[in-house]
């Protein structure tokens, strides 16, 4: 648990699963990658689908939503989809599902809204009956027409049952949802509409990294994702957000971090490096 003013922000450890080491680090060569992450036989890495948790002001927010149930035994083999312990979470938190008021999506790649959903008499309903579902409309309009690159990422059944729940909120650009809670575009380069969220308060800032910074081991500038649709912008936004973190010590959560949830970062020799690793 770390307090942030008025807040207190758990980390959420619900689900773990695996995907292409190459997939994951983008043209970074597989000999700089194995430094940081150990693949198995399939050349697969394992990594953390992490929810972050704020609490305060009367509001439960979740930032992403992971996995969950809703996924053939085929799909479950090919991601190695460890268990889903959302409720178990929850529990130690203090909360149950309907306690959550708000749902936050960094972007709707299935690893961060699936868990939203799950399967009831052969349709897709909110996990969350009370929250709000909030996402940045351009990257909604992407979600339901996505590019070839994406269109595996972002999965129909998913998107539209965001879209019939009756609980969804588009957002279009900057939005601070609660004093010291601000929503804002990370830009395009991972996807359209891709948002972070920012936590602040006595003092303290810690941002959600999304997919733009999912790990520690994704620091490097240049150390993308395979799925980014614009590498340059990528490296464009994560420079000015490690500009941000360094000069003004803010926290950065990792979503996908096997290892480390959230951290200071200091220059390194020839990168940005985690400085201190902080548990949530």
């Amino acid at each position: 648990m770390l307090t942030i003013g008025e807040y207190t922000l758990h980390t959420l450890d619900v689900q773990y699963f695996s995907l292409d080491g190459g997939s994951v680090f983008g043209v970074v060569p597989r000999v700089l990658w194995e430094k940081v992450v150990t693949p198995d036989h399939l050349n697969r890495v394992r990594l953390a689908m992490r929810i972050l948790l704020i609490k305060g002001k009367g509001r439960n927010i979740l930032v992403d939503a992971a996995m969950g149930t809703a996924w053939s035994d085929k799909m479950k083999m090919i991601y190695e989809l460890s268990e889903w312990r959302l409720d178990e979470e929850l529990q130690r938190a203090g909360l149950q599902r309907q306690d959550i008021t708000d749902v936050i999506f960094t972007h709707l790649h299935f690893d961060h809204v699936a868990g939203a959903f799950e399967e009831r008499h052969g349709r897709l309903v909110s996990v969350f009956p009370n929250a709000r579902l909030y996402v940045q409309k351009d990257n909604y309009e992407t979600a339901m027409q996505p590019n070839l690159k994406e269109k595996s990422s972002y999965l129909f059944e998913f998107t539209d049952a965001l879209g019939k729940s009756g609980s969804m909120e588009l957002i279009d650009g900057y939005v601070e949802l609660l004093p010291g809670i601000e929503l804002f575009p990370a830009g395009q380069g991972h996807t359209a509409g891709h948002q972070l969220v920012k936590v602040t308060g006595d003092g303290v800032t810690l941002v959600h990294g999304g997919d733009l910074i999912p790990s520690s081991a994704h620091l490097g500038i240049t150390r993308g994702l395979a799925f980014d649709i614009a590498p340059l912008e990528v490296i464009r936004e994560k420079t000015a957000l490690l500009d941000d973190l360094l000069e003004k010590r803010w926290l950065l959560y990792f979503a996908h971090d096997p290892y480390i949830e959230a951290a200071t970062v200091r220059q390194g020799e020839k990168h940005v490096v985690v400085d201190k690793a902080v548990k949530v």
